[in-house]
């Protein structure tokens, strides 16, 4: 008798504790779906975002404009006089875009693919044509540019964004990218200005 008493507690003992984890992931699990965002541009779409959503693509839009460049200029086909440069900068660059897509992902459940840039293959294309010390004043000119219209877009939307998550790392992101941007701007006066 005390032996089916045991089994009983310890079938009782899992059963709580299977429920109980169950319902801590159910609760903390958003819906995940997954958004092009080719197909934003559909009338109404974004007018129905919620504002750290629509901040977020925006961003990740933008580091995947930089992407393709740095792609471009760093594989293998482009012979590319900066292709190192590329691939070191991309590294980075992949990185934060994949913070970005983690945070969509955390905070809202959306798996986003972001827009197809336009122009950026011409831009490579324009940067991989030049010798080896203009082509890394463009980049580096590409970079800065970049960064600063980044610090600029999460400027504007801080006073919005309302997700104690998603402001904090907005705000991290703008601090390392103001230090980023007076780095590159020491090491390349003349980039500084052209793209100021």
């Amino acid at each position: 008798m005390s032996r089916a008493l045991l089994v009983l507690m310890l079938s009782a003992a899992l059963v709580a504790g299977c429920g109980r984890d169950r319902s801590e992931d159910a609760s903390a699990s958003l819906v995940d779906s997954t958004l092009f965002g080719d197909d934003r541009g559909q009338p109404g779409d974004t007018a129905r975002v919620a504002t750290e959503v629509a901040v977020l693509e925006g961003l990740v839009d933008r580091y995947e404009r930089l992407d393709v460049v740095m792609d471009e200029l760093a594989g293998p086909s482009g012979g590319s006089p900066v292709r190192g440069k590329a691939w070191k900068g991309d590294r980075r660059q992949d990185a934060t875009k994949s913070r970005l897509l983690d945070l969509l992902l955390a905070e809202f459940g959306e798996r986003y693919h972001p827009r197809t840039p336009e122009g950026a293959a011409r831009l490579a294309d324009s940067i991989a044509s030049l010798p080896r010390g203009a082509g890394a004043r463009a980049l580096d000119a590409l970079v800065l540019d970049h960064h600063r219209k980044v610090v600029d877009a999460i400027a504007g939307a801080l006073p919005v964004v309302r997700n104690p998550r998603v402001r904090k790392t907005l705000t991290e992101l703008q601090d390392r990218l103001r230090e980023e941007i007076e780095r590159l701007a020491r090491a390349s006066p003349a980039n500084a200005a052209d793209v100021a």
